[in-house]
């Protein structure tokens, strides 16, 4: 099991699945969980292997990735789907689709260099803060967020008020560059974790351009 008193510094995760298990000595043996950028349930099943008694809620606006992720997670318990994005709003957002990865597409419209990835035209989806879903939904708690939102990650966690505190554990992607118009960089994510009482305790590059980071809530001694 991790000690979290001996990782006082940043350390490297190889996988997703090593952060897990650093994550899983941290929480509840039923944890409330909530996941962003949903897609088709690959990373929502896997989770749920880890917390079998984990209460999920996963956000996928995409329709198409959303009839797969509610086929693909329905024989399991404990699993709630919404179809909306995540956002600073409740409302309607433009959402932008990446013809050759569904799972890059963002409410946030692409740079220069890469829009021709994209549909010229994007579609609509429903969108919801944080703060709005849980006082819909009577939600007390959350105890760990895995959010993959494509540059949007803190204009969601900005609206997240009402839970924030009781979170123990982010696990985000984050960008280094920007690949989306107003998308947040990295170091404006942790900047402001910061601020909310967490720190970095490990992260993973995927590429130049983008990786994923974990951060803990700071225990008061």
């Amino acid at each position: 099991m991790y000690s979290t008193t001996s990782l006082s510094v940043s350390v490297a995760f190889t996988n997703s699945n090593e952060m897990l298990l650093l994550v899983k000595s941290l929480l509840p043996k039923n944890p409330i969980i909530l996941e962003a950028g949903g897609h088709y349930g690959e990373d929502t099943i896997r989770m749920k292997s880890v917390w079998p008694d984990a209460i999920m809620h996963v956000f996928e606006p995409l329709p198409t990735s959303f009839a797969k992720l509610f086929k693909g997670t329905r024989h399991l318990s404990g699993i709630v789907c919404y179809s909306y994005a995540l956002a600073s709003y409740s409302g309607k957002a433009r959402f932008y689709l990446d013809r050759g990865n569904d799972g890059a597409s963002s409410i946030n419209s692409p740079v220069q260099w890469n829009q021709h990835e994209f549909d010229k035209k994007p579609i609509e989806v429903s969108c919801i803060t944080i703060n709005d879903w849980a006082k819909l939904n009577n939600i007390p708690r959350v105890d760990f967020m895995w959010l993959d939102m494509e540059g949007h990650e803190l204009y969601a966690l900005q609206q997240a008020s009402s839970i924030l505190a009781s979170v123990q554990a982010i696990y985000t992607e984050v960008d280094f560059v920007p690949i989306r118009v107003n998308a947040c960089l990295y170091q404006d994510v942790k900047k402001f974790l910061e601020s909310q009482g967490f720190y970095e305790i490990g992260k993973t590059i995927t590429s130049k351009i983008q990786g994923n980071a974990l951060f803990i809530r700071k225990k008061v001694t």
